[in-house]
Protein backbone atom coordinates (compact mmCIF):
# COMPACT_ATOMS: atom_id res chain seq x y z
CA UNK A 1 0.00 0.00 0.00
CA UNK A 2 1.29 3.29 -1.02
CA UNK A 3 1.15 6.42 1.17
CA UNK A 4 -1.61 8.16 -1.05
CA UNK A 5 -3.66 5.00 0.00
CA UNK A 6 -2.39 4.51 3.57
CA UNK A 7 -4.03 8.06 4.08
CA UNK A 8 -7.37 7.31 2.42
CA UNK A 9 -7.81 4.30 4.42
CA UNK A 10 -6.51 6.57 7.77
CA UNK A 11 -9.35 8.99 6.38
CA UNK A 12 -11.83 6.91 6.00
CA UNK A 13 -11.11 5.17 9.30
CA UNK A 14 -11.59 8.91 10.86
CA UNK A 15 -15.02 9.44 9.22
CA UNK A 16 -15.98 5.95 10.45
CA UNK A 17 -16.16 7.36 13.88
CA UNK A 18 -16.63 10.96 12.99
CA UNK A 19 -13.47 12.41 14.47
CA UNK A 20 -11.04 14.87 12.87
CA UNK A 21 -7.29 14.26 12.15
CA UNK A 22 -6.61 16.56 15.16
CA UNK A 23 -8.64 15.17 17.16
CA UNK A 24 -6.84 11.70 16.83
CA UNK A 25 -3.10 13.72 16.42
CA UNK A 26 -3.76 15.13 20.15
CA UNK A 27 -5.12 11.48 21.60
CA UNK A 28 -1.90 10.13 19.67
CA UNK A 29 0.68 12.51 21.54
CA UNK A 30 -1.17 11.13 24.89
CA UNK A 31 -1.09 7.72 23.85
CA UNK A 32 2.58 7.09 22.39
CA UNK A 33 3.98 8.53 25.22
CA UNK A 34 2.31 6.55 27.81
CA UNK A 35 2.74 3.51 26.49
CA UNK A 36 6.36 4.45 26.42
CA UNK A 37 6.80 5.34 29.95
CA UNK A 38 4.58 3.29 31.66
CA UNK A 39 6.81 0.12 29.35
CA UNK A 40 10.16 0.86 31.48
CA UNK A 41 7.72 1.11 34.82
CA UNK A 42 6.42 -2.26 33.94
CA UNK A 43 8.74 -3.73 33.33
CA UNK A 44 10.72 -3.38 36.18
CA UNK A 45 7.75 -4.93 37.80
CA UNK A 46 7.43 -7.71 35.42
CA UNK A 47 10.72 -8.57 36.12
CA UNK A 48 10.37 -8.60 40.34
CA UNK A 49 7.58 -11.34 39.28
CA UNK A 50 9.92 -13.54 37.05
CA UNK A 51 13.14 -13.26 39.70
CA UNK A 52 10.14 -13.80 42.76
CA UNK A 53 8.67 -17.17 40.96
CA UNK A 54 11.25 -18.46 38.68
CA UNK A 55 11.31 -21.10 40.86
CA UNK A 56 8.09 -22.87 41.76
CA UNK A 57 6.24 -21.45 38.94
CA UNK A 58 7.83 -22.93 36.15
CA UNK A 59 5.62 -22.21 32.90
CA UNK A 60 5.64 -18.69 34.04
CA UNK A 61 1.78 -18.41 34.77
CA UNK A 62 2.03 -15.44 37.05
CA UNK A 63 4.29 -13.77 34.67
CA UNK A 64 2.09 -14.56 31.82
CA UNK A 65 -1.17 -12.84 33.70
CA UNK A 66 0.79 -9.43 34.60
CA UNK A 67 1.82 -9.12 30.73
CA UNK A 68 -1.98 -9.82 29.70
CA UNK A 69 -3.08 -6.76 32.07
CA UNK A 70 -0.09 -4.47 30.96
CA UNK A 71 -0.19 -5.25 26.89
CA UNK A 72 -4.65 -5.44 27.32
CA UNK A 73 -4.84 -2.00 29.41
CA UNK A 74 -3.58 -0.02 26.34
CA UNK A 75 -6.71 -0.89 24.67
CA UNK A 76 -9.01 -2.56 26.75
CA UNK A 77 -8.90 0.75 29.39
CA UNK A 78 -8.42 3.56 27.15
CA UNK A 79 -10.96 6.79 27.09
CA UNK A 80 -13.54 5.50 24.01
CA UNK A 81 -11.69 2.20 23.17
CA UNK A 82 -12.60 -0.97 24.57
CA UNK A 83 -12.00 -4.73 23.62
CA UNK A 84 -14.60 -7.36 23.91
CA UNK A 85 -14.08 -11.11 24.05
CA UNK A 86 -16.51 -13.39 22.70
CA UNK A 87 -17.36 -16.93 21.05
CA UNK A 88 -18.02 -20.07 21.34
CA UNK A 89 -14.42 -20.95 21.68
CA UNK A 90 -13.68 -19.00 24.37
CA UNK A 91 -13.62 -21.80 27.38
CA UNK A 92 -11.39 -24.20 25.47
CA UNK A 93 -8.60 -24.82 27.72
CA UNK A 94 -5.95 -27.42 26.83
CA UNK A 95 -3.15 -27.84 24.04
CA UNK A 96 -3.85 -26.02 20.91
CA UNK A 97 -2.68 -23.78 18.24
CA UNK A 98 -4.27 -20.12 18.47
CA UNK A 99 -4.58 -18.68 14.90
CA UNK A 100 -5.55 -14.61 14.35
CA UNK A 101 -5.84 -12.42 11.55
CA UNK A 102 -3.13 -9.54 12.04
CA UNK A 103 -4.54 -6.09 10.85
CA UNK A 104 -2.61 -4.07 13.14
CA UNK A 105 0.13 -3.23 15.65
CA UNK A 106 -2.74 -3.16 18.36
CA UNK A 107 -3.63 -6.80 17.80
CA UNK A 108 -1.58 -8.17 19.81
CA UNK A 109 -2.94 -5.95 22.94
CA UNK A 110 -6.35 -7.44 21.96
CA UNK A 111 -5.10 -10.73 22.30
CA UNK A 112 -3.74 -10.39 25.84
CA UNK A 113 -7.03 -8.71 26.28
CA UNK A 114 -8.63 -13.01 26.36
CA UNK A 115 -6.06 -13.75 29.28
CA UNK A 116 -5.76 -17.34 27.38
CA UNK A 117 -2.51 -18.98 28.55
CA UNK A 118 -0.12 -19.42 25.46
CA UNK A 119 3.26 -18.86 23.87
CA UNK A 120 3.68 -16.27 21.10
CA UNK A 121 6.06 -17.48 18.06
CA UNK A 122 7.77 -14.57 17.08
CA UNK A 123 10.64 -13.40 14.82
CA UNK A 124 13.46 -12.95 16.53
CA UNK A 125 13.92 -9.11 16.04
CA UNK A 126 11.27 -8.25 18.53
CA UNK A 127 13.31 -9.91 21.43
CA UNK A 128 15.65 -7.28 21.12
CA UNK A 129 13.19 -4.64 21.45
CA UNK A 130 13.48 -2.94 25.11
CA UNK A 131 11.36 -3.51 27.53
CA UNK A 132 8.70 -5.80 26.08
CA UNK A 133 11.45 -7.82 24.07
CA UNK A 134 13.25 -8.74 27.31
CA UNK A 135 9.36 -9.63 29.01
CA UNK A 136 8.72 -11.64 25.81
CA UNK A 137 12.28 -13.39 26.70
CA UNK A 138 11.05 -13.79 29.98
CA UNK A 139 8.00 -15.05 29.63
CA UNK A 140 9.86 -17.77 27.27
CA UNK A 141 7.86 -17.23 23.53
CA UNK A 142 9.40 -18.91 21.12
CA UNK A 143 11.76 -16.79 18.90
CA UNK A 144 12.18 -17.66 14.92
CA UNK A 145 14.53 -16.33 12.29
CA UNK A 146 12.74 -16.09 9.19
CA UNK A 147 14.14 -18.41 6.05
CA UNK A 148 17.01 -19.61 8.44
CA UNK A 149 16.52 -23.40 8.11
CA UNK A 150 18.15 -24.29 11.67
CA UNK A 151 16.12 -21.70 13.11
CA UNK A 152 13.32 -22.99 12.13
CA UNK A 153 14.01 -26.39 12.95
CA UNK A 154 15.33 -25.34 16.75
CA UNK A 155 11.25 -23.70 17.01
CA UNK A 156 9.25 -27.03 15.89
CA UNK A 157 11.45 -28.96 18.15
CA UNK A 158 10.65 -26.36 20.98
CA UNK A 159 7.17 -26.23 20.25
CA UNK A 160 6.78 -29.73 20.65
CA UNK A 161 8.44 -29.79 23.93
CA UNK A 162 6.13 -26.88 24.75
CA UNK A 163 2.90 -28.55 23.63
CA UNK A 164 3.66 -31.99 25.32
CA UNK A 165 3.99 -29.29 28.48
CA UNK A 166 0.99 -28.23 28.27
CA UNK A 167 1.36 -24.93 26.53
CA UNK A 168 -1.03 -23.70 24.05
CA UNK A 169 0.77 -21.54 20.84
CA UNK A 170 -0.32 -18.43 19.31
CA UNK A 171 0.54 -17.13 15.62
CA UNK A 172 -0.39 -14.72 13.08
CA UNK A 173 -0.72 -17.24 9.93
CA UNK A 174 -0.55 -13.96 7.49
CA UNK A 175 2.67 -13.33 8.63
CA UNK A 176 2.13 -9.38 8.69
CA UNK A 177 -0.50 -7.03 8.49
CA UNK A 178 -3.39 -7.01 5.89
CA UNK A 179 -2.44 -4.21 4.08
CA UNK A 180 -6.54 -3.44 3.75
CA UNK A 181 -7.91 -5.48 7.19
CA UNK A 182 -9.23 -8.57 4.62
CA UNK A 183 -7.92 -11.37 5.59
CA UNK A 184 -4.69 -12.74 3.59
CA UNK A 185 -3.63 -15.90 2.34
CA UNK A 186 -2.29 -17.97 5.10
CA UNK A 187 1.30 -19.47 5.22
CA UNK A 188 1.80 -23.36 6.38
CA UNK A 189 3.44 -23.35 9.77
CA UNK A 190 0.70 -22.69 12.10
CA UNK A 191 -1.31 -25.64 10.75
CA UNK A 192 2.13 -27.70 10.08
CA UNK A 193 2.61 -27.84 14.13
CA UNK A 194 -1.04 -28.79 14.91
CA UNK A 195 -1.38 -31.43 12.44
CA UNK A 196 2.19 -32.96 13.33
CA UNK A 197 1.64 -32.97 17.06
CA UNK A 198 -2.16 -33.63 16.73
CA UNK A 199 -3.33 -30.48 18.90
CA UNK A 200 -7.05 -28.43 17.44
CA UNK A 201 -6.24 -24.56 15.80
CA UNK A 202 -8.65 -22.52 17.18
CA UNK A 203 -9.65 -19.45 15.27
CA UNK A 204 -9.44 -16.24 16.35
CA UNK A 205 -10.81 -13.14 13.60
CA UNK A 206 -10.25 -9.64 15.12
CA UNK A 207 -12.43 -6.51 14.22
CA UNK A 208 -11.67 -3.18 14.77
CA UNK A 209 -7.70 -3.07 15.20
CA UNK A 210 -7.39 -1.87 11.67
CA UNK A 211 -9.84 0.83 12.37
CA UNK A 212 -7.87 1.95 15.94
CA UNK A 213 -4.42 2.02 13.72
CA UNK A 214 -3.99 1.26 10.56
CA UNK A 215 -1.37 0.23 8.99
CA UNK A 216 1.72 2.59 8.31
CA UNK A 217 -0.15 5.08 10.53
CA UNK A 218 0.93 6.07 13.89
CA UNK A 219 -2.45 7.88 14.54
CA UNK A 220 -4.32 6.36 17.03
CA UNK A 221 -8.23 6.61 16.49
CA UNK A 222 -10.01 4.61 19.52
CA UNK A 223 -13.17 2.61 18.86
CA UNK A 224 -14.26 -1.01 20.09
CA UNK A 225 -12.67 -3.82 18.78
CA UNK A 226 -14.39 -7.46 18.76
CA UNK A 227 -12.01 -10.75 19.70
CA UNK A 228 -14.10 -13.26 18.22
CA UNK A 229 -12.92 -17.05 19.37
CA UNK A 230 -14.30 -19.68 16.97
CA UNK A 231 -14.52 -23.04 17.87
CA UNK A 232 -11.28 -25.82 17.51
CA UNK A 233 -10.82 -27.17 14.28
CA UNK A 234 -8.81 -30.46 15.16
CA UNK A 235 -6.62 -31.97 11.98
CA UNK A 236 -8.73 -35.25 12.60
CA UNK A 237 -11.87 -33.37 10.96
CA UNK A 238 -9.42 -33.18 7.51
CA UNK A 239 -8.06 -36.68 8.01
CA UNK A 240 -4.84 -34.60 9.18
CA UNK A 241 -4.26 -33.38 5.95
CA UNK A 242 -2.74 -29.97 6.59
CA UNK A 243 -3.60 -28.19 3.92
CA UNK A 244 -7.19 -28.83 4.13
CA UNK A 245 -6.90 -27.97 7.52
CA UNK A 246 -5.34 -24.43 7.09
CA UNK A 247 -8.01 -24.08 3.91
CA UNK A 248 -10.60 -24.69 6.40
CA UNK A 249 -9.72 -22.84 9.29
CA UNK A 250 -8.74 -19.59 6.17
CA UNK A 251 -12.56 -20.36 5.55
CA UNK A 252 -14.10 -20.34 8.69
CA UNK A 253 -12.33 -17.35 9.57
CA UNK A 254 -13.27 -15.39 6.35
CA UNK A 255 -16.88 -16.08 7.26
CA UNK A 256 -16.80 -15.07 10.86
CA UNK A 257 -15.55 -11.57 9.61
CA UNK A 258 -17.84 -10.78 7.02
CA UNK A 259 -20.75 -11.51 9.38
CA UNK A 260 -18.94 -9.56 11.46
CA UNK A 261 -18.38 -6.68 9.37
CA UNK A 262 -22.10 -7.07 8.17
CA UNK A 263 -23.39 -6.60 11.85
Amino acid sequence: MGDAEATDQAELTDAKRGRSRIFNLCYSLVFWPYLIVTCAILFVVALAIFVLTFAFDEKRKVLHRFTCWWAAHYLAWAPLASVKVEGPGVGYRGPCVYVSNHQSMVDILAVFATYFDFLWISKVENFYAPFLGWNMFMNGYVPLKRGHLPSILRMVRTCRTKLDQGFSLFLFPEGTRSPNGRIQKFFRGAFYLANKYRVPVVPIVLEGTNDVLPKHSFLVNPGRVVVRVLEPVHPVEVDFEEDRLRDLVHERMLDEQRRLRAA
